[in-house]
């Protein structure tokens, strides 16, 4: 005889998550208990708890995810934001933070700053911060570079690979009021020849990025870069968005 399922949805239990998530996102041990109370005296979440600990799928051999890492870091959140994604009020989301600037005549550039806004084809991020609410795990930075055509704008670039003279310099990354990245060679970058996609660097030790904090990423090299010169970054990873 099947169950019945007339009001049993529970925001916390019936989540997107595993229950190792669900439990962690509990504030106490009473919370826990209380919940494991309420699935064992349920015949369809008694069953389905027990298919979680005694049928798991072994463990996949591929390197994990930003989403895996955004995971482990899950107790890191405030309260209110693990909750929210355990009831389904947020949801982590693939994210491509990109920003374009131009270099010409310089050997120095700040990617993001206070006052950049966002901007179609230029910038999809404000101030150099994320949205409040959102935190962001960062897997990976893509750095590309181009040089405008006849309207010498950004918006006809055709962008790949850095050119030797940028490469030689190094770059830095800051975010929660500390280095994430310390001094780096821009070699990094540099993708010739490599099956994969251009110009990106992916992190060994991913980052977490927390909400409303200002970003710096600098970029230097050794000299001047010609007229009409961009540089595009993008930063890869997950992050904390509404349904």
């Amino acid at each position: 005889m099947p169950d019945n399922l007339e009001n049993d949805y529970d925001p916390i239990f019936d989540s997107e998550y595993d229950d190792s998530l669900v439990l962690a996102g509990l504030d106490s041990i009473e919370e826990q208990e209380e919940l494991l109370g309420r699935i064992w005296k349920n015949p369809r979440k008694r069953r389905r708890m027990t298919r979680q600990v005694f049928n798991r799928p072994k463990v996949s051999a591929s390197k994990p995810t930003s989403r895996d890492d955004f995971q482990r870091r899950f107790k890191q959140l405030p309260a209110e934001t693990r909750k929210a994604l355990l009831g389904r009020q947020k949801q982590l989301v693939d994210t491509a933070i990109y920003i374009v600037k131009e270099v010409s005549a310089n050997k120095i550039v700040k990617m993001l700053q206070d006052d950049d806004n966002k901007v179609i084809a230029k910038s999809n991020i404000s101030g150099g911060k994320l949205e409040k609410g959102n935190f962001f795990i960062l897997k990976g930075i893509q750095l590309l570079y181009g040089v405008a055509g006849e309207a010498e704008s950004y918006k006809d670039v055709n962008f790949g690979i850095l050119p030797d003279y940028i490469r030689n310099g190094e770059f830095e990354f800051v975010a929660n009021g500390s280095i994430l990245i310390p001094s780096m060679s821009l070699e990094v970058f540099n993708t010739t020849g490599m099956n994969q996609r251009s110009g990106y660097f992916e992190l060994v030790n991913p980052k977490m990025v927390e909400t409303q904090q200002p970003m710096d990423f600098e970029i230097e090299w050794g000299a001047n870069a010609p007229a009409n010169s961009f540089v595009k970054a993008i930063l890869y990873g997950t992050s904390v968005a509404k349904y």
